[in-house]
């Protein structure tokens, strides 16, 4: 009787420390409701374990404008990005994969990525997954319905950045970067 109560209190902790795990690492654990991240958006916050890819010049760095979402769940993404000092469009449909709530994108290799956390009125944070020429690579981002969000947002940035073992030197607050918003809506 012992021995049973052992194991049923083991799988318990077992399945609340799982439960922990996931909600800690996707939004998919909390009813992503996709249609409601579609609208406006700018970029706050930029992280990657690869720095030079979010740096000036780099091909992530890039800046969102708005999402929508298709009737198939497809994720479309209006972005900005410099070329040659000149703000670009850039334009990403997102395709829903087997996975509910993950994404896959061609863009400067192959991209997988789901949402951390959101509260869609005011911030969402994305992991994405690079595979490319058979290196890999990490990229977080952080956008905002308002050009700023408060630090404590910024914060938990940080903590899922570094909990995906992206160092702090690797995380760019964007605020006070040129984001293109120039060119936004026109």
């Amino acid at each position: 009787m012992k021995l049973l109560l052992m194991l049923l209190l083991l799988a318990l902790e077992l399945t609340l420390v799982c439960v922990h795990a996931e909600g800690e690492t996707s939004a998919r654990g909390k009813n992503f409701n996709p249609k409601k991240i579609e609208g406006k958006w700018y970029s706050v916050g930029l992280a990657s374990d690869k720095r030079e890819m979010i740096e000036e010049g780099g091909s992530m760095r890039v800046f969102v404008e708005d999402i929508d979402v298709f009737e198939n769940s497809s994720l479309a993404f209006k972005f900005h990005t410099k070329i040659n000092g000149v703000c670009t469009g850039l334009y990403l449909v997102c395709d829903e994969t087997e996975k509910d709530g993950e994404y896959f994108v061609e863009y400067d290799g192959r991209n997988k990525f789901t949402v951390l956390d959101t509260d869609y009125d005011g911030y969402v944070i994305f992991h994405l997954r690079n595979v490319n020429k058979g290196e890999t690579f990490q990229l977080m981002e952080l956008y905002g319905r308002k050009q700023d969000l408060s630090s404590k947002i910024k914060e938990k940035f940080a903590e899922l950045c570094k909990k995906h073992g992206i160092v702090e030197e690797n995380i760019l607050d964007l605020t006070e970067a040129d984001r293109c918003l120039q060119a936004r809506d026109g």
